[in-house]
């Protein structure tokens, strides 16, 4: 393995963690679901000209379009939908930390639904994140428990679609999926977002402008490149096994941008959720081997 690919790894952790501390700037004046239809539609252009640039559009086969439409609905419609308004109600470093989540939850639904062996180490990841989500939520509510269930329930339904992911998987680039599921959730999206935008008007302000241009080019199309890059130069293990540098991001950005406090219990419960999502990256990395 080249150095130089681990370049373009840390920037695509460092690109999402800074989404979640961005989102909280821009969720000062536009309503959740509202951002998030603005941030894809400053995506899905973004996302096509690279492709274009690529030359890897093509046609989507009958039989798939099912699959990809589930993908953006349960994916970028319910989980994205879910992901907003939790970070809404929630400190931009616990949004991260609990969104990172994802190696632990895919063990568990492959095992479900893919029939994959659930061996007792993958009990063990979702038995210590758990334990991490516990100590930073409090018995006395330390931090929000509707925008942490927002949260998990998000990260749930994501882990879902990438099950669902894995049926098309290896036939389309994985940029091309997203950019179509982002297009099959839009219309549900903006839907949402005009019942939003009844109770909670928009307030147009430079930050707001700046944080969303962020969020669809640097939140989104940039680092869902660098990703795809990586996958296509290093193990999808190896390049896992980054992903607790998205909450240390995230952490380190809200206490010098959003001035957060970091207490005890979130410090350990933090590092108890690294863990359980580096056990289980080793844990699928072991099964790869």
């Amino acid at each position: 393995m080249k150095q130089k690919y681990l370049i373009p790894l840390f920037g695509t952790f460092v690109l999402w963690g800074s989404l979640y501390v961005v989102s909280k700037i821009a969720l000062r004046t536009i309503p959740p679901v509202t951002l998030l239809a603005l941030r894809y539609l400053v995506s899905i252009p973004a996302l096509y000209a690279i492709l274009r640039v690529r030359r890897v559009l093509r046609p989507v086969e009958r039989g798939d379009r099912g699959t990809v439409f589930a993908i953006g609905f349960v994916g970028y419609f319910a989980s994205f939908c879910l992901q907003m308004l939790g970070i809404s109600r929630l400190t931009g470093s616990a949004a991260s930390l609990l969104g990172a989540m994802n190696p632990v939850f895919i063990p568990v639904l492959a095992a479900v639904f893919l029939h994959e062996r659930l061996t007792a180490a993958k009990v063990a990841c979702v038995a210590a994140s758990m334990t991490g989500v516990v100590l930073i939520v409090g018995v006395g509510g330390q931090a929000d428990a509707l925008g942490a269930a927002l949260m998990l329930g998000s990260v749930f339904l994501w882990s879902s679609a990438s099950i669902i992911i894995r049926r098309v998987g290896g036939r389309y680039d994985p940029m091309h999926v997203a950019m179509l599921s982002m297009l099959c959730a839009l219309p549900f999206v903006m839907l949402w977002s005009a019942l939003e935008l009844r109770t909670q008007p928009i307030t147009v302000t430079a930050e707001g402008v700046l944080a969303v241009l962020y969020m669809g080019l640097l939140g989104t199309a940039a680092p869902h490149s660098l990703w795809n890059f990586c996958l296509s130069k290093m193990d999808a293990s190896f390049c896992s096994m980054f992903y607790p540098l998205q909450p240390l991001v995230s952490s380190a950005l809200g206490v010098l941008v959003l001035g957060e406090q970091m207490t005890p219990n979130f410090v350990i419960g933090g590092l108890i959720i690294c863990c359980g999502v580096v056990m289980a990256v080793l844990s699928g990395r072991k099964r790869a081997a």
